[in-house]
């Protein structure tokens, strides 16, 4: 028995039918590069970075431009990751990338029609600030595409400008112009989060039938950064499009933060130190009953629209001056200490006084003075 009624599956609700799960192209290292406050780490710790990211599942990871000396040298180290590798060419190319490489052209290099020919591997033409460009310049432009040299048209967001409906509705004019000139080709969108909705546009073109999504790990990139890759992971395994097992999502987060030293918000979705946190009394109780249940899908849940073990994490209790006496008793069960009323009392007195939530230090040192001399 499902102890939650879920709208998102209520046929009230309309849901939109569900597709196969898209390709994901993870540009964290890319846009790492790109990121002015970043200062990139040595070739060894990128071959970490795209590592991690393999682990939770990611394949097809863009190292960055073919034309920068370093994106080459770290793709001769990438064999043994065995990865689906992708870079942007620019004009003019240079050297010609491996076979191995998915090549993205952007359609406003000048010489995009004649390198596309030339190239040996999967090439994808990039429709720049696509979603600026008339039904017209689209269909035009469209029509230029070579046959048979392309393997997919990605629709690039650039200014964040997109909403659900309108990356919805682009995705389905593009569809239907290839059709028109008979030209099977995947469409794939990358959008931008200036607005706050790269996630859930980039959830309604893939809906709409784009077979691909661009993302980079906590929204890095130029500008307000792309879509981020850890909440749309978790998303397309809440929807039941993924089957990977996402558990290691705690400590690749961790280790992408470490490698790119990073200070992430602490409210960031899902991977954040916040997200699983609370020190609210009413939530606490909720908590502390589902544990007495045993029931720990329900521990999960019950104060969360994202279940915490799924993705490596756990549901915290703190306690602090809004905490009450379920707040205490939970951090004592989970520390394996057995609480008597003085201990609790003490504990919550201390955590009234606190305009803050109290420390480890501040609880185990509260927890040493109220325990019983041993004999």
């Amino acid at each position: 028995m499902n102890v939650f009624h879920d709208w998102n599956l209520d046929p009230a609700a309309s849901p939109l039918a569900v597709r196969p799960a898209p390709r994901l192209v993870d540009h964290t290292l890319s846009c790492a590069r790109l990121t002015p406050a970043l200062e990139l780490p040595g070739a060894e710790q990128q071959l970490a970075l795209l590592a991690a990211l393999r682990r939770l599942g990611l394949k097809h990871l863009c190292l960055g431009s073919w034309c920068d000396g370093q994106v080459r040298r770290l793709a001769e180290g990438c064999a043994e990751l065995q990865l689906q590798l992708q870079c942007w060419v620019e004009a003019p190319p240079g050297p010609a990338p491996p076979a191995q490489l998915s090549c993205y052209f952007s359609h406003r290099q000048k010489s995009w029609f004649e390198s596309i020919k030339e190239a040996s591997g999967e090439c994808v033409l990039v429709i720049q600030d696509a979603t600026r460009r008339t039904p017209a310049e689209l269909v035009e432009l469209l029509g230029k595409v070579p046959q048979g040299a392309v393997r997919g048209v990605c629709l690039s967001d650039d200014g964040g400008r997109a909403t659900p409906a309108g990356a919805a509705g682009l995705v389905r004019f593009v569809q239907q112009a290839l059709a028109r000139y008979d030209l099977p080709l995947e469409v794939e969108w990358s959008g931008r989060n200036d607005r706050g909705l790269a996630l859930a546009s980039s959830l309604a073109a893939w809906q709409a039938g784009a077979s691909t999504l661009h993302c980079a790990f906590f929204g890095l990139g130029e500008g307000c950064g792309l879509t981020a890759t850890e909440v749309l992971l978790a998303n397309l395994a809440l929807a039941g499009v993924l089957s990977d097992d996402l558990t290691a999502m705690a400590s690749v987060s961790a280790e992408i933060t470490g490698l790119l030293q990073l200070d992430l918000p602490g409210n960031l979705p899902v991977v954040g130190h916040d997200a699983f946190r609370t020190g609210t009394g009413v939530h606490a109780s909720a908590l502390m009953k589902a544990r007495q249940k045993g029931d720990h899908h329900l521990l999960d849940l019950v104060y969360s629209g994202v279940p915490a073990t799924a993705f490596g994490y756990t549901q915290l209790v703190e306690i602090g001056p809004m905490a009450g006496a379920s707040n205490v008793h939970y951090w004592l069960h989970s520390n394996g200490v057995e609480g008597n009323p003085e201990l609790v009392a003490a504990l919550l007195a201390l955590a009234k006084q606190s305009p803050r939530m109290l420390t480890e230090e501040q609880l185990w040192s509260a927890v040493r003075a109220h325990q019983p001399q041993q004999a």
